[in-house]
């Protein structure tokens, strides 16, 4: 009996990661509206995920993203780490608007690299974003004033950022 319970078990992770790994995968048509997405700059990646750099991984529930759109980065992101010679109360952390003052680009195979850097009143705040084909995106933050942290999500290529859905 305790056999065909870890068999069942077994089976049960055994499917549920296929399904993970099928919801991965996106059309032809989808995969090219991401590039045009990024060749626009004009896109907005939805965060999943929070990897702090001490702790570990951190499922996020709230709607938290990264907005790029005529030469503007909208930041809305949460924060968790160690901060210092930040203004009274923690100031705007990650949750801001400001114009890009530098937008780099490098192409490979399977993936865009995307650095942005911006100064938003109180931090110099550099994006390091990794597009895959797919949509799925991880994003490093590093800033003068805090702790670099990383995050996971999507650029979903059906979302028009011109559109104020959020």
């Amino acid at each position: 009996m305790f056999k065909k319970i870890i068999a069942i078990c077994a089976l049960a992770v055994l499917f549920t990661g296929c399904g993970v790994l099928l919801a991965d995968k996106i059309t032809p048509e989808e995969q090219a509206l991401v590039q045009q997405r990024l060749d626009a700059q004009s896109y907005r990646i939805d965060v999943q995920f929070m990897l702090p750099r001490r702790g570990g991984q951190q499922a996020l529930t709230s709607p938290y993203s990264i907005t790029v759109n005529d030469g503007t980065i909208i930041s809305h992101l949460p924060y968790v780490g160690q901060a210092w010679d930040l203004p009274y109360g923690g100031g705007k952390g990650l949750n801001f608007e400001a114009p890009i003052d530098s937008y780099a680009e490098e192409r490979s195979a399977t993936k865009r690299t995307i650095v942005i850097g911006t100064d938003n009143e109180e931090d110099y705040v550099v994006y390091r974003i990794e597009v895959y084909d797919n949509g799925k995106a991880d994003i490093r933050v590093r800033s003068q004033h805090r702790d670099q942290i990383d995050y996971r999500g999507n650029l979903d290529p059906n979302t028009d950022p011109n559109k104020k859905d959020k």
